[in-house]
């Protein structure tokens, strides 16, 4: 497979084919029709043996009898076509061929069998392949609009009023929906690129590529099937390096698209978890919809605000109100203005407006458009502030023109962003909402839509870690028990109750009037990870009833998991009470890191949902604002008088569990403690239960 390094090479091409060209098929008309619309300057070659001459152009019969060298081959043909059509296309010298065909992998069996030869065809032949089944690209400093997408056919801003956003997805039909609400929004793209089954070149190589070109300032991800860790980390720290943006939306992130057994920590966090915690430390911007995408895009055109303080600026009282409410649980601040500003103010604003934050100009701007830009300025510098959001309401026509005036001549004086919540009529507002657009101001219709945006743009980069030198075990492979992997615990310093494996109710016996006390009694076997629900649990059991209470844990095992493999019964001295977590970790995949889990946890883990998670390794630090972030964390500070938890020992033994995971890497499988009991300060933690899977190192 060619290396292609230069965005040139695949998106200015000089001549193009068009394979399966057609007057008859909407589809392959647009093809052709683009390209001249659009102003390409170069050579349009139409290719189909039934004609002589389609959109007033020659029409060859096939690629080798084109008359001179092509650069671009875009493909609509039956898909038992496409392998000769490329072929044809590599000998020919070509750098790419976009395969818009459909009836590959996304069909059946024999169209994924057909995609892997053409996978095979562009890396022997060192041709570039976009697709199949995808609806190709545009490119607007090169004036080429290779797509067939009726979005493409919307009018668009010009290069220099399109911001620098360029998009690359997955879904063809999704990205003419971008097209089409981005020209809504009066903003073009510089580059589009539909990659659909990615046979070769890939959303992530795409991405990469235009992230070199210098016409590039934002990309726009949309991703179904998730890049390789290594790959998107290059990326993201490139885009860092370049003082780019890079916004994402993905799918895959429901509980339907989860994959993991309820029973575990994998059902705890959400599908593709270690790939939104990387790009949220890279600085990149998640995204929950597509509307969100293009606002975010249009926002990362400007400056990112440096914290979390809003100065907000309103016409209308109300709406102020609206934002106050709504910006705490975003995680924003609206807070009191200086002195010193409020004084500037005072002169701007009505004695019936408002001087604190947020500022009431009140319907008067309608008088005098351009004192809100002077208000905006005045609340920008001051010292409190990070981002200024100016909320509009019922201002539209020539009033709506100079507001945005006023407010592009005020964002230019600070290097502050701004975003505006602008309630009102589309069709009054339009062209001043995309003069904003366009300068990198985003315009929602919504107060609730501008502070989502402005949350996501506040860059939370989580610090590295300061990994403690301990003495890692040697952890076997395969499913470990809770007796298994004791030793596994205590070589990291992990608390465990006392207590040993029985391998019958006898041993059981013995064993617990070594302890003494009140016992707890487990079955042990990988194949019940829920003991409990399965009857392998008595808690409470007394010294001399323990050989009975082992005898029945065995009997009812048997009788509920009958092909379970039993290694014994664990018997165990009873842990004291105890605030409850769970403690879980997926091993790295795909060159991402571990993902750690902490939770409010024992039997109601999964019902209550209370957890946060995080890229392993952590350090004490680290664990401790994990803890923080709970639901549940009064709990553990001394709920209503109760006693305070042993919040440090919690959070040594959480470090202690990320760091030992993070060392196995792609070992590891699966470690989750449930519940890790918390004890009265100075107490310590106990690990109460353990799952451990991994597999065998190299």
């Amino acid at each position: 497979m060619s290396i292609v390094s230069d965005v040139d090479a695949l998106f200015r091409p000089r001549a193009v084919a068009v394979v399966g060209a057609s007057e008859r098929s909407a589809m392959a008309a647009r093809l052709t029709d683009f390209l001249v619309r659009d102003g390409f300057t170069g050579t349009v070659h139409p290719v189909n043996p039934r004609y002589r001459e389609l959109h007033g152009l020659p029409c060859y019969p096939s690629v080798d009898q084109l008359p001179g060298p092509i650069d671009l081959v875009l493909v609509m043909v039956p898909a038992e076509r496409v392998l000769d059509v490329v072929a044809q296309s590599a000998q020919a010298g070509a750098s790419l061929a976009v395969v818009l065909s459909s009836g590959f992998a996304e069909v059946d069996d024999a169209g994924a069998a057909l995609q892997a030869q053409l996978t095979e065809l562009a890396r022997s032949s060192g041709i570039r392949v976009l697709g199949p089944n995808c609806q190709g690209f545009i490119y607007r400093p090169g004036a080429v609009t290779a797509s067939f997408s009726s979005g493409a056919g919307i009018g668009s801003a010009p290069p220099s009023e399109t911001g620098g956003i360029a998009y690359i997805g997955q879904s063809g039909a999704l990205g003419g929906s971008v097209l089409g609400m981005a020209a809504d929004r009066g903003v073009g793209l510089t580059a589009w690129v539909s990659v659909g089954n990615q046979a070769d070149l890939t959303a992530a190589e795409s991405a990469a590529l235009l992230l070199e070109d210098p016409e590039i300032r934002v990309l726009a991800c949309y991703f179904e099937q998730l890049p390789r860790g290594a790959q998107w980390s290059r990326l993201t720290a490139r885009a860092a390096e370049l003082g780019k943006h890079v916004v994402v939306l993905r799918s895959g992130r429901s509980d339907t698209g989860r994959r993991a057994a309820a029973s575990h920590t994998g059902a705890l966090v959400r599908s593709g978890a270690a790939f939104d915690l990387v790009t949220e430390r890279s600085g990149a911007v998640l995204v929950d919809d597509v509307d969100e995408l293009i606002d975010t895009a249009i926002a990362l055109g400007g400056p990112r605000p440096a914290g979390a303080r809003l100065g907000v600026v309103t016409s209308s009282g109300g709406a102020g109100s609206l934002a106050a409410d709504q910006a705490e649980p975003r995680g924003l601040g609206i807070p009191e203005l200086g002195p010193a500003t409020q004084d500037a103010l005072a002169p701007l604003i009505p004695p019936f407006g408002s001087l604190v934050n947020p500022v009431d100009v009140t319907a008067q701007v309608i008088n005098d458009a351009g004192q809100l830009g002077q208000v905006c300025e005045a609340v920008a510098e001051d010292g409190g502030v990070d981002a200024v959001l100016v909320l509009l309401t019922t201002l539209g026509g020539r009033t709506a023109e100079q507001i945005a005036e006023s407010l592009l001549r005020a964002s230019r004086a600070t290097a502050k962003p701004y975003a505006v919540a602008w309630q009102y009529s589309h069709a009054e507002i339009a062209e001043p909402a995309a003069m904003l657009r366009r300068a990198g101001i985003p315009v929602l219709p919504s107060t609730s839509a501008a502070l989502t945006l402005l949350s996501r743009l506040v860059a939370r980069p989580a610090p590295a870690a300061e990994v403690a030198e301990l003495s890692w075990p040697d952890v076997p492979a395969g499913e470990l028990t809770e007796s298994a992997g004791a030793g596994v615990l205590d070589a990291i310093g992990v608390a465990r109750p006392r207590g040993r494996l029985a391998a019958d109710p006898a041993e059981a016996g013995i064993i617990a009037r070594e302890l003494g006390g009140e016992l707890v009694l487990k079955i042990q076997s990988p194949d019940v990870p829920h003991k409990s629900d399965a009857g392998g649990v008595h808690v409470g059991v007394s010294a001399t009833g323990a050989d009975h209470a082992a005898q029945r844990i065995l009997d009812t095992v048997k009788e509920n998991v009958p092909d379970a493999r039993v290694s014994g019964v664990l018997v165990q001295e009873l842990v004291p009470a105890g605030v409850e977590l769970l403690v879980g970790v997926q091993g790295s995949r795909d060159g991402y890191p571990p993902v750690l889990t902490v939770g409010m946890g024992g039997v109601t883990t999964e019902i209550y949902g209370d957890v946060v998670a995080e890229l392993a390794p952590v350090d004490v630090k680290g664990a401790h604002d994990m803890l923080r972030r709970l639901r549940g964390w009064p709990l553990l500070d001394g709920f209503r008088g109760s006693e305070r938890s042993d919040v440090d020992g919690a959070a040594q033994a959480i470090a202690a569990l990320s760091q030992l995971a993070a060392q196995l890497g792609e070992r590891l499988v699966e470690l989750e403690v449930n519940p890790l009991i918390v004890h009265p300060e100075g107490r310590g933690a106990t690990a109460a239960d353990l799952l451990l899977n991994s597999i065998p190192g190299d």
